[in-house]
């Protein structure tokens, strides 16, 4: 599989918590895998199940929020 990191950043007041995710593609059908780690789950208020949507900032970096159904 082949793999590529994503930043993802989460600034609370004056912290700053980041982390570096590998997208694994899948072999057969192209498809790209993120893998959450716990702690960035708990940190951004995620759950497994949860829809998340993906904003272009138009800088290069991307945005995620729990979409609300």
């Amino acid at each position: 599989m082949e793999k590529r990191s994503r930043r993802f950043k989460k600034e609370n007041n004056n912290m700053k918590k980041s982390w570096t995710l590998h997208i694994e593609e899948d072999p057969e059908t192209g498809d790209g895998i993120l893998t959450f780690p716990p702690d960035l789950l708990e940190e951004a208020g995620w759950k497994e199940g949860d829809t998340l949507e993906w904003i272009d900032r138009g800088d290069g970096t991307w945005q995620l929020l729990k979409k609300v159904v």
